[in-house]
């Protein structure tokens, strides 16, 4: 008889476990949610500014151009946040993970709950974020070039940079959660729970 035992672990025990966990590390959530926030609100500017641009038939500029430098960089530094935020994450959890791990969970248990947490950073920020840059870009263009300009701009192109800076946000935030949630996974039962922060 070669019967595996298989261990279940739904989607939603990890949502909650994700949800625990940045409900105990408020802090930390709110910076890597700050840094998201920052980041995507600044390429969400910058899209409906090519946008709103774009209608007056002024182009792509060299200072646009370089303003894609910025937004590289700024997104660089976010996702390296997370990174560091995330590789912190597991660093206070090791006992926690070491249970888990004990009581069953598998690697691919423990890389769920890290993936979902930061997805939903990845959610939250890239929304308020989108919402704060083409609320900022509306704002300073409305003020400059006029309202009936800018409300030129469709739906389908508001709604286009909307989706694009979300899904930023998401995959930034799962690209830089990524290396700590295997590096949580790979912990073994024994070191975690002897670790003493």
């Amino acid at each position: 008889m070669s019967d595996k035992l298989t261990i279940r672990f739904p989607i939603s025990e990890a949502l909650a476990f994700s949800f625990v966990s940045m409900r105990k590390r408020l802090t930390r959530a709110l910076l890597t949610l700050f840094s998201i926030i920052l980041g995507i609100a600044f390429m969400a500017f910058l899209l409906m500014t090519g946008s709103i641009l774009a209608l007056g038939g002024t182009g792509v500029t060299a200072e646009a151009a370089y303003s894609y430098w910025f937004l590289g960089i700024s997104l660089f530094v976010a996702t390296v946040g997370i990174v560091n935020s995330m590789l912190m994450s597991v660093t206070e959890r090791y006992k926690e993970i070491g249970t888990m791990k004990c009581l069953g969970a598998m690697d691919r248990h423990i890389i769920e709950v890290f993936l979902f947490e930061a997805a939903l950073l990845g959610v939250a920020g890239g929304v308020v974020g989108t919402l704060i840059g083409l609320g900022a870009a509306f704002g300073v263009f409305g003020a400059q070039l006029g309202w009936s300009q800018v409300s030129q701009v469709s739906l389908a192109e508001i709604g286009r940079n909307l989706l694009i800076s979300i899904g930023t946000a998401v995959v930034l935030s799962l690209a830089g959660a990524t290396y700590p949630a295997y590096h949580a996974a790979k912990l073994r039962p024994v070191e975690a729970l002897r670790y003493e922060l």
